[in-house]
Formats: C-alpha cells, sequence, structure tokens
C-alpha cells in the first residue's frame, strides 16, 4: 500500500518540474459550483472563494493540510480553462463535418 508521504514527494517532484515550464500567474475565474456528493468537498486555492478542486472528504486534517499546501504551491500546472490547457490541438476539442469539395450543405424538410 502506497503511503501518503511518498505519495506526497512523487506527486511534488513531478508538479516541480512541470511547474518549472509554466511562468504565467493563474488569474481566478468565476465559475457555477454544482452540488457535490457527500463524501467529496470543494477546496478553494485561491482568495474570495476562487480556484475551487475537489478532494475526498474523508482525509485526516494533516493530509488535507499537505494536499491543499501541495496543490496551492503548483496551482498553475492545474489547467482551469481549456486555454490553459497546453500542447492539447484545437481539432482534439473541435467538431468538424469534412464534406466533399463539391458537396453543398443543406437541411432536409422535416418530415410529418
Amino acid at each position: 500500500m502506497v503511503e501518503f508521504n511518498d505519495l506526497c514527494s512523487t506527486a511534488d517532484c513531478l508538479l516541480t518540474a512541470i511547474s518549472e515550464s509554466a511562468t504565467e500567474s493563474v488569474s481566478p475565474i468565476a465559475l457555477k459550483l454544482k452540488p457535490l456528493p457527500d463524501s467529496v468537498k470543494y477546496v478553494f486555492l485561491g482568495p474570495d472563494e476562487s480556484l475551487p478542486v475537489i478532494i475526498a472528504f474523508d482525509l485526516d486534517r494533516d493530509e488535507e493540510d499537505k494536499l491543499i499546501f501541495l496543490l496551492r504551491e503548483n496551482k498553475e500546472v492545474l489547467g482551469w480553462t481549456l486555454g490553459d490547457i497546453k500542447g492539447i490541438s484545437p481539432s482534439t476539442m473541435q467538431h468538424k463535418i469534412h464534406l466533399e469539395n463539391h458537396a453543398k450543405p443543406y437541411c432536409d424538410r422535416h418530415r410529418r
């Protein structure tokens, strides 16, 4: 079984390597928060309840503090919007209908 401290040190190494390449600051965005199941809860990494993340509800206080500290320290590596996620081609996120060059798009009449 993986210990929490081992997990934190591994995650810390990975996030440190990623955050060294990310130099932009994180700007808070306004979000509508949805109700969550009882097993998870929101934690806010930014000021004035901004930059929400979802964590497990049953963490010990010490584990929760370590996790929140780790997330706050490396919040610039999280993708808060699609524009924040670097390296993903827009063609992955967009739907396109490929037509032949001479084809003309049209809508069929509604059937009754």
